[in-house]
This record gives structure tokens, C-alpha cells and sequence, in this order.
């Protein structure tokens, strides 16, 4: 029974926002979605009948770890911190409050600790269960009495910049705090006295730790070291420890070990005159890092993330497991005194509180990219995909499956910004490949300080069309690799777009001087006056009859013109973001725009009507491009997948759903959570951490390091008006 009610209260707290929205998505959305092994989902599915089925790919199970989340902050939570004796928790957040929290019923013990900050950027709780001190962007450091009635805070003054991270002694008498201002500072916790003034960093500090027996302080900065200094005197201990920029660090409960969060990995240093390294651990965007009280895991806040590590003394057997469901950028995560739980605080305004001990296996990624996806292509015969991304690889996919065919291409030493079976990469150079074997077959070299910002193939293979940043749009012979004759096609500005007409008769370019040039790509001369969109140009499409173009600019919107008329003949508005790439389908009814709105839209090519919006990205989409069927939208995003849409699906008509729950579902598109049909109608609520990687309605296929597959069951399914029909009991 013990169990039951906490599998209960995990569910509903996992599941809240869905059941609060609509009771019946107790049995439609968390009932289907609930980890797979609580007794709350064993004993309840088995009762219904026309439910939808998730198959769920290198992601754990939803509210599996989740015990309960703690709303009340009207803005990001930036930090939580523990009492000594696990019974309360503080948070800080950039609501400017400080709130605790009772771990027994997850209410608040207090009414919100306000210190007039707009931030309050870090908190730490003494020892002593009496008092928390928090850190703000005034650089002010405040210390609360939570024993007291005391409504305001003592407030230690000195920093002149934000003060980043605070911390306090074992023994509660001494606080540290590191800041913006390139110190580190030492405070008497009683009486608020300043002890100490430590500088040696040369900028900005994120982070401070004392060791367990409180003799030694660690500093943490953007000076790419880690500075160990006497707790007493201020005196540096060792020498600094020089490997990059850190962000968060601690001791190791002996004291032995000293754990430092860099951008793109977690480095575990032995505390000695050398600073041994002793293991490497690989992850990115890792925000805080802690050890457990036994000192034999290792949690990290990251990205929409908590990751736990389990350590072992061969590096190489370290596993780990991530805990999904904030649906922001976490920035803070912390163990509980006897290690059995993990508080965690994130952007989303939320606090979560997890199981530290599931005993799940580690769970491995899908082959993916983990950085932004630049660009996309499609081979002329549909059958690959390729992608160009931040972390300087080209990789093609098997287009029916999201699987890799070839081993990422190598070769490139920058981003790779566009691709159509080349590549171009922001160090001036543009490579060909062997799209079968994945070989080099060629490279196309500028100086290194130009930036090639997208790149085109004519129709029938002959050319190469590049763009970039040094004013020019060049034409190549990919046989010999050699630029044709024509002079550089010079502009005014930085290039940012480029394409080549059907019939390989013309050359187009725009960038951010926001004119659309046209050449003659026999002659390089003049086609047509430049046309003025008054925005910056990051995207063009010849329409397949080469009569028409499609431009994507800063202004939100894109147009189409005539080459026969000045002004554009139609608008297309509907993003409330830059608009960075344009596609148009092959037989020229259609026009596909992707935004920094995180959306793609489809549209009319002939009236230039919104005919849909296609949303689950959760992240910029830098790239769109239509298959040569037809039949999909293919895009790339910032949120490090590639997405196929099914364009025919996003075109049908609304009526032809109606009464159909599974036509609905196939032709439902993702808004605020929901999955919702063309009516407006809430067909599923999908779990937070879900959402990055759904493979459902308009988009049937995700490739991405997870995915989540929805799909009616084999007994069809109940929705809409007849949705009590699911329970059969």
C-alpha cells in the first residue's frame, strides 16, 4: 500500500498539468504515458481498452524517478540548497525571492524571503539549520534566520558585481561568495564582518566550495582556473589549476577529489601540488555539479537535464543516467543529506525532486547529432538525407529509418553552415564528397577569414554556386574544382543566400544588405535590377518554373517575386521570428519557410495563404527543404534534430477528420504540450520531457539521440466525445 500511494503521488504530480487542464486525460494522456512498472499503472491499464501506445527510445520512463515537483516561483529558478538535517528546502530564483520549502508535503514553511534584488542568483543552507544566505545581482550577500520572525535579511555588502555562487563553512561561522567583480570574499556568518578579500582571478567567478575539513577554499572561474586558497589567511594553497573555463566545482566528501564543470565536460582533479587528473567525464551545457554524501555519484545539472554519474575507479566503466522532465534549461541540481533524493532547479519556474536511487541502467543515446543542425539536403532520389551542424561533421541518414549510413564526415575545422552534398563550413572552405562511400573527393579553399555561408548545386550536377561573407557569390566546375571563368559575382554586403534557377540559367544571392541580385551564369553579368526587401536576407528559392523567387528575411515574413515585377505579389507573414530558410516544392504549388519561432509553416505558392503550422521543434529551425516526391518537409533546428513532416497530412481539409479519432491524431500538430486537432480540439498531453523528441501526428519521423513514437493501439482508439468508452470495468 506504501508503495501504491507513492507511485499515486508521483503520478499525479508527473502528470499535473494534463489532469488539471482536463479530467478526462487522466485515462487518455497520464494513464498511457506513466512509468511502466508503477503499481498505479499496472493495476489501472489493464482496465482499458482504445488507449494510445509510446514506444520510448534511449529516454527513461515519465515520472519513473519524479516524487514531486514544487511550484510557487514566478520566474526561473536559478538554485536549491538543503537543510543539514534534509527536512527543508531553500530556493532562489529570479522572481527575487527565496522560498523554503517543507521536503515532508512539499508546501512552503514561509511566506517568500525578499531582499528588493531582482535576482537572486545562488543559495546555500548553514549547517546549523538556521540560516540561508543567498546571492543577488546587486552584489549584495543576504543572510535569512529561518528560525525567527525575522521578515528581512542582513545584508553584507562589498562586491560590485553579481554575486554568482554562496556558500558555507561545515561549521556554519564562515560564508563564501564568488562574484562578477573577480573576487572571492570571506564573511563572518554572525556578525556579517567582512574577514577576507580574495583576489588573484582574472575574471569572472562562478563558483566557490569548501573542503569537508573547511581549511581550504576552491574558486571556480572564467579565467580558465581553479584557484585553492587558506580559509584563515586568504593565502593561495597550490598553484591555480589551469584547464578552461569552469563553472561549477566541488570537493569530494574526503576531500580528496576536486570535481570542476566545464562547458563540454566534467573533470575530476586530485587534490595535490600537481593536480593529477583523474577521470574525464563527457557532457555539455553542465550548469552545477555535486558529489553524493558517500562520494560515489556525481549529479550534474544540463541542458533540460539532471544527470547522475556513478563512479568507479576504472574512468572507463563510469555510467550514468539522465532524469528528464523539466521543460527548461536546468540550472542548478543537489543532492539530499542522506543522498537518497536530488533536488533540482530550473528555468521553467519549477523545482523537482527525484529518486537518487532507481537503480535504472544507464541509458545510451540513439547515433545523433548533439549541436545545432545548420542545414539539411536531400539526395535527388529521396533515399538520403544529409546535415550539416555546429560541431563541425556532415552526417547523411537513411531517410525511411533516421538510421546513419556512413560514419560522420570529417574534415571541416568550424561549423558547418550549409550542405547539398557539399558542404561549407565558416573557415572558407567547401568540400565535395562521395555521398556512397563518404570520401573527400574534393575541396574548394578560400582565405580563412572569409565565412561560406550556403552553398547549391545546379540541376544537372555541372556547378557549384557558394556564398559568403566576403561580398561574393562564386561558380565552380565540380569536375576540375576549379571556379569558372566569370569573375566573383560581387554584392554589397555580407552574402548570406544564394540559389540557381531550374534551367541552371541564373544566379540569385542576398544577404544583409537586403537587395536580391541576379546574374547570368554564362556571362556573370546582370539579369535583372536588384530587388528591395528593406530586410536582411537569409534565405531564396527559384520557384521550379524559374519564373518566380521566394525570399526569407529579419522582418518575420517571406516574399515572393516576379521577375517581371519591382514589388513582391505576395507576403507571407504568420512567424513572429526572423525567418532564416525557404524551400518551394517541386511542382510548384507549395512553399515551405522555417523560423527562429521554432516552427515551420506551409504555404499556398499561388495565393500565398497559411496553409499550416508545423510545431515540435523547441528550438530555432535553421533549415527546411521538401523531398523530391514531394511528399515531406524535411528540417533542421537548433535543438539538434532533423524532423520529416508529412505534407499531405498538413493539407487535408478538417472536415476529413471529423469523427475519426486516429485520422485526427495522425493530422494533430503540437501546441503548449498538446497534441491538437485542425478543430482546436485537445487530442494527447505530452510529458515535458518528451516534447523534443515526439514522432506523432504531422511529423513521422524524428532523427535525433531519442525519440518518442505515438500511435493508436491495435484496438483503435477512444477520444472526443466517446472517451469514457476506454474504461471497460
Amino acid at each position: 500500500m506504501l508503495q501504491f500511494l507513492r507511485d499515486a503521488n508521483s503520478f499525479v504530480a508527473s502528470s499535473r498539468e494534463a489532469i488539471e487542464r482536463s479530467a478526462p486525460h487522466i485515462y487518455l494522456s497520464a494513464l498511457p504515458f506513466a512509468d511502466k512498472s508503477s503499481l498505479v499503472y499496472q493495476d489501472f491499464f489493464t482496465h482499458c481498452t482504445g488507449l494510445i501506445t509510446s514506444d520510448v527510445f534511449s529516454i527513461g520512463q515519465h515520472g519513473g524517478n519524479s516524487i514531486m515537483t514544487l511550484n510557487g516561483h514566478s520566474g526561473a529558478v536559478s538554485s536549491v540548497a538543503y537543510s543539514a538535517n534534509g527536512l527543508l528546502l531553500a530556493s532562489g530564483s529570479w522572481d527575487g525571492t527565496v522560498r523554503v520549502w517543507d521536503m515532508l508535503t512539499g508546501e512552503e514553511t514561509l511566506s517568500p524571503l525578499r531582499s528588493g534584488c531582482d535576482y537572486v542568483l545562488s543559495v546555500d543552507f548553514a549547517s546549523n539549520n538556521r540560516w540561508i544566505a543567498s546571492g543577488t545581482d546587486s552584489g549584495a550577500v543576504c543572510i535569512w534566520n529561518v528560525t525567527s520572525d525575522q521578515t528581512s535579511p542582513r545584508r553584507l555588502t562589498g562586491h560590485s558585481g553579481d554575486v554568482n555562487s554562496v556558500v558555507f563553512s561545515r561549521d556554519s561561522f564562515r560564508i563564501a561568495s564568488a562574484s562578477d567583480d573577480k573576487t572571492v570574499r570571506l564573511w563572518n556568518a554572525e556578525t556579517g564582518e567582512q574577514l577576507k578579500v580574495l583576489n588573484g582571478h582574472m575574471d569572472l567567478v562562478y563558483g566557490v566550495a569548501f573542503s569537508p575539513c573547511g581549511v581550504i577554499l576552491a574558486s571556480a572561474s572564467s579565467d580558465a582556473t581553479i584557484r585553492l586558497w587558506h580559509s584563515t589567511t586568504g593565502r593561495a594553497a597550490h598553484k591555480p589549476v589551469n584547464d578552461g573555463a569552469v563553472f561549477s566545482l566541488d570537493f569530494s566528501p574526503d576531500g580528496r577529489i576536486i570535481a570542476g564543470a566545464l562547458p563540454d565536460r566534467v573533470k575530476l582533479w586530485r587534490r595535490s601540488q600537481t593536480g593529477e587528473l583523474a577521470a574525464t567525464l563527457q557532457a555539455d551545457n553542465i550548469h552545477s555539479i555535486q558529489f553524493s554524501p558517500d562520494g560515489r555519484s556525481l549529479v550534474a545539472a544540463r541542458d533540460q537535464e539532471v544527470r547522475i554519474w556513478t563512479l568507479e575507479s576504472d574512468p572507463t566503466k563510469n555510467l550514468w543516467i539522465d532524469l528528464s522532465g523539466h521543460s527548461d534549461h536546468v540550472n542548478s541540481a543537489t543532492f539530499s543529506p542522506d543522498g537518497q533524493y536530488i533536488a533540482s532547479a530550473s528555468d521553467d519556474g519549477t523545482i523537482r525532486i527525484w529518486s537518487a536511487g532507481s537503480g535504472q541502467p544507464g541509458i545510451q543515446p540513439l547515433p545523433a547529432q548533439e549541436y545545432t543542425v545548420e542545414s539539411v539536403a536531400v539526395s535527388p532520389d529521396g533515399t538520403f538525407i544529409v546535415s550539416g551542424s555546429t560541431d563541425h561533421l556532415v552526417r547523411v541518414w537513411n531517410a525511411c529509418t533516421g538510421e546513419e549510413t556512413l560514419p560522420p564526415l570529417q574534415g571541416h575545422s568550424s561549423w558547418v553552415e550549409s550542405v547539398a552534398i557539399a558542404s561549407a563550413s565558416t573557415h572558407g572552405a567547401v568540400r565535395l564528397w562521395d555521398a556512397q562511400s563518404g570520401v573527400a573527393v574534393g575541396e574548394l579553399i578560400w582565405d580563412d577569414t572569409d565565412i561560406v555561408t550556403a552553398v547549391t548545386f545546379s540541376n544537372d550536377g555541372r556547378w557549384l554556386v557558394s556564398a559568403s561573407e566576403d561580398q561574393t557569390v562564386r561558380m565552380w566546375d565540380v569536375t576540375t574544382q576549379q571556379m569558372l571563368p566569370i569573375l566573383p559575382l560581387r554584392c554589397r554586403n555580407k552574402v548570406y543566400a544564394v540559389a540557381i534557377s531550374s534551367e541552371n540559367t541564373l544566379v540569385a544571392a542576398g544577404g544583409e544588405d537586403g537587395f536580391i541580385h541576379f546574374w547570368w551564369t554564362d556571362t556573370g553579368t546582370q539579369a535583372h535590377k536588384p530587388r528591395n526587401t528593406k530586410t536582411q536576407i537569409y534565405s531564396l528559392a527559384f520557384s521550379p518554373n524559374s519564373i518566380d523567387i521566394v525570399s526569407g528575411g529579419d522582418d518575420k515574413a517571406a516574399r515572393i517575386w516576379c521577375m517581371r515585377t519591382k514589388s513582391p505579389t505576395h507576403l507571407l507573414q504568420g512567424h513572429s521570428e526572423r525567418v532564416c530558410s525557404v524551400a518551394w516544392s517541386l511542382n510548384g504549388h507549395l512553399i515551405a519557410t522555417g523560423s527562429w519561432d521554432d516552427t515551420v509553416r506551409l504555404w499556398d505558392a499561388m495565393t500565398g495563404a497559411k496553409i499550416a503550422a508545423l510545431c515540435g521543434h523547441t528550438d530555432f529551425v535553421k533549415a527546411v527543404v521538401f523531398t523530391p516526391d514531394g511528399r515531406f518537409i524535411i528540417s533542421g533546428s537548433s535543438d539538434s534534430t532533423i524532423r520529416e513532416w508529412d505534407v499531405a497530412k498538413a493539407c487535408k481539409p478538417a472536415s476529413e477528420c471529423d469523427g475519426d479519432p486516429i485520422a485526427a491524431l495522425t493530422s494533430a500538430n503540437l501546441e503548449n504540450g498538446w497534441l491538437v486537432g485542425s478543430s482546436g480540439e485537445l487530442i494527447l498531453w505530452v510529458p515535458a520531457e518528451y516534447r523534443r523528441y515526439l514522432q506523432a501526428g504531422l511529423c513521422t519521423l524524428v532523427f535525433g539521440k531519442r525519440r518518442v513514437v505515438i500511435s493508436a493501439g491495435d484496438q483503435g482508439l477512444h477520444a472526443g466525445s466517446d472517451w469514457t468508452a476506454c474504461w471497460t470495468d
